[in-house]
């Protein structure tokens, strides 16, 4: 079932990370720092990652975005906070309840215009996946979801984006500080660019679907933009399918 407050015809949308490892991939980069203080903050309460956990992490993190948002509503950590419980030092703390909060994360950057890079998208992906305390805060509060997803918007534009060091998953800087005219792409970049898997692109390579080029001496690979763009192809409405197909 598809979390709330979430239209079922958007075909570009990320797809959920599915594995502890793929949580920090370059798409979502930007946003890491939320995942890592929310895990940080459900290893010091004993438990595995919930909603609750990554709000504390749209609050502590560098960017901004999101807190200014709870702190104009009067919320700070306290609705969100468990008590201290046995230190628990298993990795697989990531349950699958928390992929609808990531998918209608960056659904709802998309209906922003951008992608998943800035706190303020996780707190909306909060709202909108109906999970944890955000939902009764803003229902007591009396904010609809329209109203919020416009605090959010204004908080992103008001307030500037942290600097974050380069991803140890990235060849080279991210496609956001390159700016989006440039004419070649790095391969995490390019799969950035279309929103797929870095690995499914490497396989576009393999096959010859998609050229690839690099400088003489050098390992890493370039991708022209025109040869990404030639991977898309317009289709019809009638071309769309239904959910479920």
């Amino acid at each position: 079932m598809r979390p709330p407050f979430i239209s079922r015809d958007r075909h570009r949308i990320p797809r959920i990370p599915r594995s502890r490892r793929d949580w920090f991939e370059p798409l979502y980069g930007n946003v890491r720092e939320v995942f890592e203080l929310a895990e940080e903050a459900a290893r010091v309460s004993g438990q595995g990652v919930s909603a609750d956990h990554v709000a504390l992490g749209v609050l502590r993190a560098q960017d901004t975005s999101g807190r200014a948002v709870l702190r104009e509503l009067g919320i700070d950590e306290t609705p969100f906070a468990s008590p201290p419980g046995p230190a628990v030092r298993s990795r697989s703390r990531w349950g699958p309840q928390l992929q609808p909060i990531i998918q209608a994360a960056a659904e709802e950057a998309w209906e922003l215009g951008s992608r998943l890079t800035r706190s303020g998208h996780v707190l909306l992906g909060l709202a909108a996946s109906g999970q944890g305390s955000l939902v009764r805060l803003l229902a007591e509060r009396g904010v609809s979801f329209d109203a919020f997803r416009e605090k959010v918007r204004a908080a992103i534009a008001s307030v500037p984006a942290p600097v974050s060091p380069p991803s140890v998953f990235t060849e080279a800087p991210p496609l956001a500080s390159q700016g989006i005219g440039q004419a070649f792409f790095t391969v995490d970049q390019a799969a950035e660019f279309l929103g797929i898997h870095h690995q499914t692109l490497r396989g576009y390579i393999k096959s010859g679907k998609l050229p690839a080029y690099r400088l003489a001496g050098e390992k890493v690979l370039r991708i022209k933009r025109e040869d990404l763009m030639a991977l898309l192809e317009p289709i019809s409405v009638g071309d769309i399918p239904s959910e479920g197909e």
